[in-house]
């Protein structure tokens, strides 16, 4: 399966990705999948901004070290909570004084180019959707669990002009970002709806694929709710929101390498406790934090953002019992699909976490 896609949050532009990147994403993606679809050339070259950083330090544990955190994003900047934290200095301070000296956030395409990043050593954890990185695990990322840290994120599936039902998709080509949560959705209403098979599935990235729906060249495409704008504006309407069937609702994860667990033992509960933090700091403040997440995230307006990632999606808490079992869903699917292969998301979790 050609995992080309966003992770988390949608791409929309950026530098040229490095090729080394690219190689270590094809090793990753080179596994079967029962749905129909196709990569351009331009997948391939997905977006990837990586921050100038040191490498993680190895020494003992205890020691001051610097953590490299990947990361889905539109204009580098990093998002959420913790995202806005960084932004006022308060996430660099928080971890400082856990012993982590500096911390370089860097930006990727899409979740298989980080979890390819983390193979590849250059990063130490990954925020990232849910359903790239269990794929990335089940093929053998080097890499566990550290929290759910956002439980609903929105997909919608957006039609062009003129297709007003799911049921009118048969037949048709629907695009989406492949290996992403939004593609986990859109393949989760066709197979309820009955759908999976009448349906041609192409992959594309959203800068590609909007245009190509709003043209009428696609019947519809699967994309963050904050992106169907244009394609409304131009007589589309939604067809599916992911609002309404919370079982198939994409959720967000962070991960942490072998590595820097097995350096530093007690990353997990670190990097939670500041992501509390930061979500308690963004509440409090949270007229502020919807004005930055409007503008990190390119969302239309600030109520937009408010809609769409109200606080409300970040748990205060590492696990929660809804979270897990979408979590686990996902999987199953993903595993039904022969997308992923069984594995324990008990067993994924980092000790202590």
């Amino acid at each position: 399966m050609d995992l080309i896609g966003t992770g988390r949050r949608a791409f929309k532009r950026g530098p040229t990705v490095a090729v080394a990147a690219v190689i270590a994403a094809v090793a990753i993606s080179a596994c079967g999948g029962s749905s129909t679809a196709s990569s351009t050339t331009s997948n391939a070259a997905a977006t990837i901004s990586t921050a100038a950083g040191s490498s993680t330090s190895t020494t003992a544990s205890g020691a001051s070290y610097t953590l490299n955190v990947g990361f889905i994003g539109t204009t580098g900047v990093l998002t959420g909570p913790e995202g806005f934290a960084y932004s006022k200095g308060l996430l660099q301070k928080w971890l400082a004084a856990d012993g982590i000296s500096a911390i370089h956030p860097a930006q990727f395409a899409n979740g298989p180019l980080l979890t390819a990043a983390m193979i590849g050593g250059s990063l130490d954890l990954g925020i990232v959707g849910d359903t790239p990185a269990l794929i990335a695990n089940s093929h053998g990322l080097p890499a566990k669990l550290i929290n759910q840290d956002e439980v609903g994120l929105p997909a919608w599936i957006v039609a062009r002009k003129g297709i007003t039902s799911l049921t009118q998709l048969a037949g048709q080509t629907v695009t989406r970002p492949q290996g992403s949560y939004m593609d986990r959705y859109l393949q989760g209403v066709l197979a309820n709806d009955g759908l999976t098979s009448k349906v041609h599935l192409t992959a594309m990235l959203l800068p590609e694929g909007i245009p190509a729906v709003e043209s009428g060249a696609l019947a519809a495409i699967a994309l963050p709710a904050w992106d169907a704008a244009p394609i409304i504006a131009k007589g589309g309407i939604a067809l599916a929101k992911s609002e309404t069937t919370p079982d198939i609702e994409g959720t967000g994860v962070t991960i942490a390498t072998n590595s820097v667990l097995s350096a530093h033992p007690n990353v997990a509960t670190i990097w939670d406790s500041v992501r509390l933090k930061a979500i308690a700091y963004a509440t409090a403040n949270a007229s502020a934090f919807y004005a930055f997440e409007a503008k990190s995230e390119g969302i239309k307006s600030v109520a937009a953002a408010q809609q769409f990632l109200p606080l409300s999606v970040y748990p205060a808490a590492s696990y929660t019992s809804a979270g897990l079992a979408t979590l686990q869903k996902t999987l199953d699917f993903l595993v039904s699909e022969k997308e992923a292969s069984a594995f324990s998301i008990d067993a994924w979790k980092a000790p202590g976490s």
